[in-house]
């Protein structure tokens, strides 16, 4: 009798284990399901700290259209958009995510000097006159054709260009000077020189930006007269097809979401001229409920995992191996 219990105590331990680990022990992110709607999915919206309202286009409200994504999105939203949702009557409305190439290199590649690309401005610095440093208490003006200002871009806002307006005059050249600092061990700098030809230079600041980034620039000008740096990223849209006449509603702003996969990205043809929705003001989602902090879990992968299990899986069984052994002696 006791060698049956022996073994059925090894696998009643090997139960529990398995048990203990899977429920106490996560999975990193890379493991983590993806969300997906392919159906209308009801949703809540109790997790989204704010909202946008999606205006159609008068004359044909019921087609598919576009919203142009602009920079007060990024700067409210998860990085990446990824807690982005469309609602309407209360369901889930999927949507697809269009960003504008040239289409002569796509996305594989660096824009061409004349990019054909299409975008759309962040943030606009206004140009200021360089003081000249002061000798002995007193002020020596300003330092001729020199211009500069500073500035704070928000979180998760993508810079992918930069552009001087006016832009310069024939014959005349700007030299652009501009950092990014976003942490004491993160800063990117960017030194050009802008002509008439070529009034705009690629400047990417923070492919993922993380935190606020401290925009310094200082331009030099030969010949023109320089107002404004205007910081640019590509246009992109969010694209999606109405269920009815209700109105659609954008929510955002859940730090824990997952970003979405939807049937309806798969199958989404970008249109040269799509019809363009408006996005009405931010506002705060007036469903939403601050959540509860859970308990903190152990992340880890799945190979680690499956290492952990193969370790208690061995030593279940030489417990098991072991008590036989011990029966037989006796």
């Amino acid at each position: 009798m006791k060698l049956p219990v022996a073994i059925v105590g090894s696998f009643a331990f090997i139960a529990f284990a398995f048990v203990a680990v899977t429920g106490a022990v996560g999975v990193t992110a890379q493991d983590e399901a993806v969300h997906g709607v392919s159906v209308s999915s009801p949703v809540d919206g109790a997790a989204s700290r704010w909202q946008r309202v999606l205006l159609p286009p008068a004359a044909t409200p019921m087609a598919e259209q576009c919203v142009v994504v602009d920079a007060d999105l990024y700067a409210h939203a998860a990085p990446g958009l990824r807690d982005v949702r469309l609602v309407q009557d209360g369901q889930e409305l999927p949507y697809a995510m269009d960003v504008s190439f040239d289409t002569r290199v796509g996305d594989a590649a660096a824009p061409p000097a004349d990019d054909r690309a299409l975008y759309e401005p962040v943030q606009t610095i206004r140009l200021l006159p360089q003081p000249a440093a002061a000798v002995a208490g007193t002020l020596m003006g300003d330092v001729p054709d020199t211009y500069y200002n500073e500035t704070l871009l928000s979180a998760h806002v993508p810079v992918e260009r930069v552009r001087i307006v006016p832009a310069p005059k024939a014959e005349a050249t700007v030299d652009l000077r501009a950092s990014a600092r976003m942490n004491l061990r993160q800063a990117e700098e960017l030194r050009a020189v802008l002509t008439a030809e070529k009034p705009v230079v690629p400047f990417t600041i923070g492919a993922n930006l993380q935190e606020p980034a401290d925009i310094l620039v200082r331009v030099v000008d030969h010949g023109g007269a320089p107002q404004a740096i205007v910081l640019e990223m590509r246009r992109r849209e969010i694209c999606y097809q109405p269920r009815s006449m209700s109105a659609v509603h954008m929510l955002l702003g859940d730090a824990t979401a997952l970003p979405p996969r939807y049937d309806y990205a798969l199958r989404f043809q970008p249109s040269a001229q799509p019809l363009l929705a408006a996005m009405g003001p931010m506002s705060p989602n007036p469903a939403y409920r601050e959540q509860q902090a859970s308990a903190p879990v152990l992340r880890v992968s799945a190979g680690v995992r499956t290492a952990v299990m193969l370790v208690i899986l061995l030593g279940s069984l030489a417990v098991m191996a072991f008590a036989i052994v011990e029966l037989r002696r006796k």
